[in-house]
């Protein structure tokens, strides 16, 4: 399968958690600021609090926005709401509120493409916590806004499991795989029926090697990549050919990519 391609045959650029360089990550306003860019879509992360919403936050504790070593799911909306997801990034964010993932797609979806990643750890397989965000995540997408294109829509997960269940609710969504940060490779061992259903697969850009490419493009999927963030991250990334560059600074990103 050819790389997407664009005008110029240029990567996807891809905000991750929105301009995080400028804005506090995942939340409005950062999403806002990357959207001021000729971005190609946003990348953000999915949990569900303690009374099922899918809010939209990265962290495994809520320790960055004043919530101590409280987990997303020890916690009910209304809880999370009286945090303040601004202030530690700078004041001038102060009293910046969560996003559930409802808001997001209906606020940014008509608007640009969204990778939205599901969360998941081994912990939260076994308790069954990533089952029941996993069929939160797509019932929110079944009540997708009438303006926002399907293919808009791309769901990420590090776990295969979220997402062959993610896959068997709502097959018509685009599946990308994130690869084992640590040994990437060790999926070139896995069944080809393992990737049954998976679009695309996304690798930390210090992982790629010219050998998982290849392998990834016999099997057809496309190739996106994390956290690019300089020159040599980029250039990199367009060396291999890769599909869809992620980074924390899109406004530098689309300004070197267009040079």
């Amino acid at each position: 399968m050819q790389p997407i391609e664009f005008e110029g045959n240029r990567p996807w650029r891809i905000a991750h958690r929105g301009a995080r360089d400028e804005a506090p990550e995942n939340t409005r306003a950062a999403f806002t600021r990357a959207l001021g860019y000729p971005i190609d879509g946003i990348e953000l992360d999915v949990q569900m609090s303690a009374d099922g919403r899918c809010v939209i936050y990265h962290d495994a504790t809520l320790r960055r926005v004043g919530g101590g070593g409280r987990r997303v799911g020890d916690v009910t909306m209304s809880q999370l709401a009286t945090l303040d997801w601004g202030r530690w990034f700078h004041p001038d964010f102060a009293g910046e509120r969560p996003l559930t993932l409802d808001e997001t797609l209906a606020a940014f979806g008509p608007r640009t493409r969204l990778l939205i990643e599901i969360k998941s750890s081994p912990a939260e397989q076994r308790t069954g916590h990533s089952d029941r965000l996993t069929r939160a995540v797509m019932a929110c997408l079944a009540a997708l806004p009438a303006d926002v294109p399907a293919d808009h829509i791309h769901v990420l997960s590090f776990d295969l499991q979220v997402l062959h269940l993610a896959r068997r609710l709502a097959p018509n969504w685009r599946y990308v795989l994130n690869l084992p940060e640590r040994d990437p490779e060790q999926a070139m061992a896995w069944p080809t029926a393992e990737l049954e259903g998976i679009w695309a697969v996304d690798g930390r850009i210090a992982t790629w090697t010219p050998a998982l490419v290849a392998w990834a493009r016999a099997r057809g999927l496309r190739l996106f990549t994390y956290t690019c963030n300089g020159p040599r991250q980029v250039a990199k990334a367009l060396d291999l050919g890769l599909d869809a560059i992620l980074s924390d600074r899109p406004k530098w990103l689309t300004e070197y990519l267009k040079r």
